[in-house]
Parts: C-alpha cells; structure tokens; sequence
C-alpha cells in the first residue's frame, strides 16, 4: 500500500497569480501581438491541455504582464471557479487565474491537475462570497492535501491522462472534420465558387437563379419552454433539456446538464423536439447553433427549426452559423443581452441556393458531420470512464 502525507500546495511547488496589471484591461493598446493570452473562458474549455485561445498579447501587453511556460499548471479563481488545464505553449494570464510549477521529483504536474480536478467541488464551496465569488490565493494554500511519493503520482498521472489523451486526439480530428465541412460552405455558397461557377451569371450580387428566402421555409420553427422549476417531478433522465451553455462549440448536443421527466415532456409535448433539429439562441447570448442528436427540448431562449427536408440540415446549420452578426443585428434591445423573437427569426432573410446544389452538400458532408457526432460519443464514454477511476486512483483505494 502507497503512503500518502498531507501537504499544501506550497509543499509542491511554486504557486502564483497572474499578472495584467494595466487598465482598463480591454485597452486595445494590449492586444494582437504574439503572446497567447489566456483567460479564464479558454481554461474552462480545454481537457488536460490547454492549446486554443481566442485573444493575444503584443510587445505592450506582455510588459504589462508575465510569460508563463509551456507545461505550467493553470487554476481559475474568478469567473468559473476551480476549472484547471496546462498550458500547451508558452503564454501570458491575467490575476483571475493562477500558475502552478511543480518541484522537480516532489509532485508531478498532470497529477495535481488531477487533484485540483477531484476537490473542484470544494474549491468552488470555498469561495462562495456574498456578492461574487472568488477563490483567493491565500484560501488555496491553506487546502490540505492528501498525495502519494513523486512516482506513485506519475503512475497515476500516467493511467488517467491515457484518456484525456485519447479525448484531446478525437477532439482534434472533430476539427479537423468540422473545418473540412465549413471550408466547403464557404467556397460554394460564401465565394460563390460551386461546380460549374465559371458559366454562372449574376444579378443582383448572387449567381442567377438563387433566391431571398426566409428562415420559415425550411420547416416549422418551435420556441423551447422551461416547465415550473417548482414541480420536482418535472425533471429527470428521459429527454434532453437543452440550453444555450449546452450547445457552445458543438455541433452535436449529445447529453444536456439538466434533463427533463416523462411529466415535464407531458407539459409541452408540442415543444419536443425531433433529432436532427437546428438550434439557434436567440436571446442572451445569440447566434450559438447546435443539432439534437437526440429528441428533446429547449429552454425559452432558443428558436429551432424543425426540418421539412433532411437534404438542406448541413447547408442550413453552416449558414445559421453566419448569422451570429444579423441575429444580434435585429435582437439588440438597448441592452448588452440579445433577444430576437420567434417572429423576427424566423422572417429572417437568407440566400438560397439552388435545391440540387444544398442536396450536394448534403451527399457530401453527411458522413463528416455522422464521423463528428460519433467521436463525441466516444469521448463522452472516455470521460465517464476516466471520472470513474479518478476517485479511486486518487484515493489509493485502487493501487498502481
């Protein structure tokens, strides 16, 4: 039987808080060089490492700021509390995420990320405050932590990053696939470079016999309802309940954080949703586009269009995919928050291809967008498994 002793992070290695000391922190004067900079958002999102981000560092931003290396630990502490991953390349982070660099032979760094991983829910008790929450520094060096010797923690490290691995290949060949699809869209229907394009006249700015149609065309449009939270009973494991979290950088929801019961379903059986649905948020955050891969339903904030013809699915997600920009366009309130009614949405005016043109693209990218979907199952199988070990691995309970 492995020893373990109780230790604090201190006893570990190195653990600081970022740095992006200038204000205000969205000056444009910051952004667009070299440097990654990663932010809490870009944590939350990755598996084991962390490898894209959305915003960078020039010579301006780093000064102001700190390089991490490649390899160091990263822990959010505002925000989304307690999400954790290592960085794939060298990269800078603000004060809302701490980095963590281990002793070398006292503590393995993918086995803390682990560790962090099984007290996540703690962390996040922890820091509950009466106005937001916040994870201070001083509260994770207090944790007292229960670890093995340095070689017992590479096997255990070694056994669960086996999966994330395994995760992080199929999310890059998901991709891949994902790009192969959105790279095709855009040279026919963007570009206007199709089969044949030589020979095509235009009017009007579109090639000579595409249409101005609206959303409504291509099948029913349903908005989602939430049934009474106050009813218990209306919420359960038999039909997704999709929200626009559940559907951010998909295009298959495959599984939804909250599901509904038989009863719940019972209350707004018009509002089921058939598999294979287009999903677009509409208030909130809008112009997030998801499919159901299973029946279900939405929350108030998602218009779906329930297709009358399966041939133009993969043509209608890409191009509700471009309407991000309209959709806030016509759903802007005043406010920051979008909200474009079922109306609004469904008159929304598109360009149509010709119908033999969208069935191409869907003989096409049938098979990318079944390959996507059925990767996403295979990770969502590996994470159930690894959340299973974690545990067990963790706690000495199963040996190495």
């Amino acid at each position: 039987m492995n020893e373990y002793k109780i230790v604090k992070i201190t006893d570990l290695g190195t653990v600081n808080r970022g740095k992006s000391k200038h204000r205000p922190r969205n000056d444009s004067i910051l952004y667009g060089g070299e440097y990654p900079f990663i932010q809490t958002g870009d944590v939350k999102k990755a598996n084991l490492h962390l490898v894209d981000y959305t915003q960078t560092y020039n010579d301006v931003g780093l000064k102001q700021s700190k390089l991490w290396k490649k390899g160091t630990l990263c822990f959010t502490i505002a925000a989304n509390i307690a999400d954790s991953a290592i960085l794939g390349m060298d990269a800078c982070f603000p004060d809302s995420i701490v980095g963590f660099l281990p002793y070398e032979n006292v503590s393995d760094t993918t086995y803390v990320k682990y560790l962090f991983d099984e007290l996540k829910l703690y962390f996040q008790q922890i820091s509950k405050g009466t106005t937001q929450d916040n994870l201070s520094l001083d509260k994770i060096c207090r944790v007292k932590l229960r670890v093995p010797d340095y070689d017992t923690q590479v096997k255990v490290a070694s056994i669960l990053s086996t999966y994330d691995n395994l995760i992080e290949n199929n999310n890059k060949r998901i991709r891949l696939l994902e790009q192969m699809a959105e790279n095709l869209y855009k040279e026919w229907f963007v570009r206007f470079r199709f089969p044949g394009y030589e020979d095509v006249e235009f009017e009007g700015g579109i090639p000579k016999g595409w249409k101005v149609e609206r959303l409504k065309k291509y099948g029913r449009v349903e908005t989602g309802k939430t049934p009474s939270t106050e009813v218990a009973d209306n919420y359960g494991e038999d039909y997704l309940f999709i929200k626009t979290p559940d559907m951010r950088g998909n295009i298959w929801v495959i599984d939804t954080v909250e599901r509904l019961s038989q009863k719940g379903h019972s209350t707004q059986k018009k509002k089921k949703l058939p598999k294979g649905s287009i999903m677009v948020s509409c208030i909130g955050t809008g112009g997030v586009v998801a499919i159901n891969s299973k029946e279900g339903h939405t929350n108030q904030q998602i218009n779906s269009i329930i297709l009358d013809d399966s041939n133009n699915r993969e043509w209608l997600y890409m191009l509700c995919v471009g309407l991000k920009t309209t959709i806030e366009m016509f759903g802007a309130t005043g406010s920051t928050m979008t909200n474009l009614s079922k109306g609004k949405f469904e008159n929304l005016k598109i360009i149509e291809p010709p119908y033999e043109m969208r069935k191409k693209y869907h003989e096409l990218t049938y098979d990318i967008f079944a390959e996507v979907e059925k990767l996403m199952y295979v990770n969502d199988n590996l994470i159930k498994q690894r959340d299973y070990l974690l545990p067990r691995l963790m706690s000495g309970k199963l040996e190495v």
